[in-house]
């Protein structure tokens, strides 16, 4: 059904989790078990920590809540990601999957590669970690962007949204238009 279920204990199965309807809610960062998630509705992270298990489908995944929260994983779930509290790090360039991405909050890309996903919403984008990562999106995000470590390559003329940059670190504009 359409209804919220919320795990909040530190889970030990493996045999993964299939989330086909409603929303799952994880408050812990261990309650879904050391298995994949097969996310075809909502899955929502209202914890901090760092998250392993991969993760696929056709469904959203939502940050919730204060903490700050890692995704390491190749995630490939299509249905975007929704950051609506704290900071959600990607250690990965495709842990965020291939959707869209509705930034309200922080949005940490800690990781190098060529990141596709479309950015939008209110919330910073922070650029940390050695590596070389470039934004090929047309980003339309609002609350700025920082570049704390690393080379940050903008391939779009929007790939930066529309807010502040704060380049503490090095930026590459590889891009012509207004």
């Amino acid at each position: 059904g359409d209804d919220v279920l919320t795990l909040s204990g530190a889970n030990s199965y493996s045999g993964g989790t299939l989330i086909s309807d409603g929303t799952l809610v994880a408050s812990n960062v261990e309650a879904l078990g050391t298995g994949d998630v097969t996310d075809n509705a909502t899955l929502e992270l209202n914890t901090g920590g760092t998250f392993d298990n991969a993760i696929s489908g056709s469904g959203q995944v939502e940050k919730s809540g204060d903490g700050t929260l890692t995704l390491s994983g190749s995630n490939t779930y299509t249905g975007g990601t929704l950051i609506s509290g704290g900071t959600l790090v990607a250690s990965n360039v495709e842990a965020l999957g291939s959707g869209d991405v509705t930034n309200d909050a922080v949005l940490e890309l800690n990781t190098g590669g060529d990141f596709t996903n479309n950015i939008s919403g209110s919330g910073q984008v922070v650029k940390s970690g050695d590596e070389t990562l470039t934004l090929s999106g047309a980003n339309s995000y609002t609350g700025g962007t920082l570049i704390s470590s690393g080379t940050l390559v903008a391939n779009d003329v929007n790939a930066l949204g529309t807010g502040d940059v704060t380049d503490d670190a090095t930026l590459e504009l590889n891009t012509g238009g207004d």
